[in-house]
């Protein structure tokens, strides 16, 4: 199947078996599927640190911007370790974006469960 986020096109009849099409012959092949399997991973992980760092500031009684400063804190902490041990510090080999955008990525989704959480257990722990 041709990628067309690697700009491969079919291959000329006079271009070798091995493809390539630059002026030194390689190109980079970037798989979609991969790519959305990895985005469903981060999602995943994204999503349980947020319900998890929720109820660690509800625990913890954070309130006003101390547990904004946490779940913040927490989200680029996540974020980073995901760089660091699942990807060795190359973005690039696995996913297109920037550093900002990956640091700030699924930023309002995790921030829907955290407050949600974060609220439920401040509230079981501290009003009930």
């Amino acid at each position: 199947m041709i990628d067309p986020m690697a700009n491969i096109d079919a291959p000329d009849p006079g271009m070798d078996a091995a493809g390539g099409g630059g002026a030194d012959g390689n190109q980079e092949v970037f798989d979609m599927n991969a790519y959305r399997s990895n985005l469903r991973k981060m999602d995943k992980i994204r999503s349980f640190m947020g319900i998890a760092s929720g109820c660690v500031a509800g625990v913890c009684g954070l309130t006003g911007l101390s547990g904004l400063a946490c779940f913040i804190i927490l989200h680029i902490a996540v974020n980073l370790s995901l760089l660091a041990f699942k990807m060795k510090f190359d973005l690039h080999s696995y996913s297109r974006e920037s550093m900002f955008s990956f640091l700030t990525a699924d930023f309002q989704k995790c921030a829907m469960s955290f407050m949600l959480f974060w609220t439920l257990f401040f509230g079981l722990v501290y009003l009930f």
